[in-house]
């Protein structure tokens, strides 16, 4: 029972992490790698997967927390 219970917590987790990124040509990209990281990590991060994405760096980016 404790091993399911830990087993459930670490795979929500996981599941918390991970968001969905609109980049400025419309894709959608699914975040997942963020885990630790600052705002401002995250920040710079998503503007490295736009410009991947689109070829072009954001203006800026608005990060919603909740």
């Amino acid at each position: 029972m404790k091993k399911t219970i830990l087993l459930g917590a670490i795979l929500l987790a996981g599941v918390v992490s991970a968001f969905p990124f609109r980049t400025s040509c419309g894709t959608v990209v699914n975040v997942t790698q963020t885990e630790g990281y600052t705002m401002e990590q995250i920040t710079n991060f998503l503007q490295f997967v736009n410009y991947n994405e689109c070829g072009t760096k954001p203006k800026g980016i608005t990060l919603y927390i909740h």
